[in-house]
């Protein structure tokens, strides 16, 4: 490890990579929990033996914002999966509309727009 800020995530397949523990827990409620159990730790190590190291990597560089998936296309799902598992996006089983009503209510936004067709072009 290079620095105190940073720990060690060891994927399935042994790879291990560095990451910015700030930047974990500001990114998921999964790293965030993981991390508070192990501050006391010298060395922190999170383990993912779900995911390969290419997986974790890829993950790393979209927290980052290094790199940009589409995670909701079909040939993403293990992506998408993967990402689902670090709850960096949520669980796709989850249902928005009652978030998109109260949420587009407190804005003024109205999300039905063009949904009577007559707001088409």
């Amino acid at each position: 490890m290079e620095r105190s800020t940073d720990c060690v995530i060891i994927a399935g397949d042994g790879k291990r990579l560095v990451a910015d523990k700030r930047m974990l827990a500001d990114s998921s409620t999964f790293f965030r929990d993981i991390l508070s159990t192990l501050c006391h730790l010298e060395e922190q190590v999170i383990q993912l033996p779900s995911l390969d190291g290419k997986m974790v990597e890829l993950l790393l560089q979209i927290i980052k914002g290094e790199a940009c998936v589409d995670v909701w296309a079909e040939e993403n799902k293990t992506i998408l999966e993967a990402a689902e598992l670090v709850g960096i996006v949520p669980q796709s089983s989850m249902d928005f509309s009652d978030f998109m009503e109260e949420f587009s209510g407190d804005q003024g936004w109205d999300l039905n727009f063009g949904r009577d067709r007559r707001n088409q072009a």
